[in-house]
C-alpha cells in the first residue's frame, strides 16, 4: 500500500473468485488498528483497478490506482457508511 496505490490478493473461500478487469471502478475499506484517542475506523478508498496478475501461490493480486480516500468510523464490524456491494475478502500486500 501506498499513498496512490493498493495491492490486494484476492480471495473468495473456496469459491471461484469473480475478479474485477483493469478500468473497473472499486470501493474498497480497509479496517485500521483500534486507537485509544480515536477509536475503530477504516481507510475508505475510490480506486480503479490498474492489473490484475497471478501471485506466487497462484492467488490473484489486484493492483489499484486511489483516487480518492476518506476515513470513516467503524463499528461493530460494520462500517458506517453502509453500501450494497457485494463484498470479497483481500490481503493488503
Amino acid at each position: 500500500m501506498s499513498r496512490s496505490g493498493i495491492l490486494v490478493a484476492w480471495s473468495a473461500d473456496g469459491m471461484a473468485p469473480e475478479l474485477p478487469k483493469p478500468g473497473d471502478l472499486l470501493s474498497v475499506d480497509i479496517e485500521l488498528p483500534a486507537n485509544h484517542s480515536f477509536g475503530r475506523r477504516c481507510m475508505h478508498c475510490q480506486a480503479v483497478v490498474a492489473r490484475v496478475s497471478a501471485g506466487v501461490k497462484g492467488e490473484p493480486l489486484v493492483a489499484m490506482q486511489v483516487n480518492q480516500m476518506q476515513f470513516r468510523s467503524y463499528t461493530n464490524g460494520k462500517f458506517s457508511a453502509r453500501g450494497t456491494q457485494n463484498e470479497a475478502r483481500c490481503s493488503v500486500m
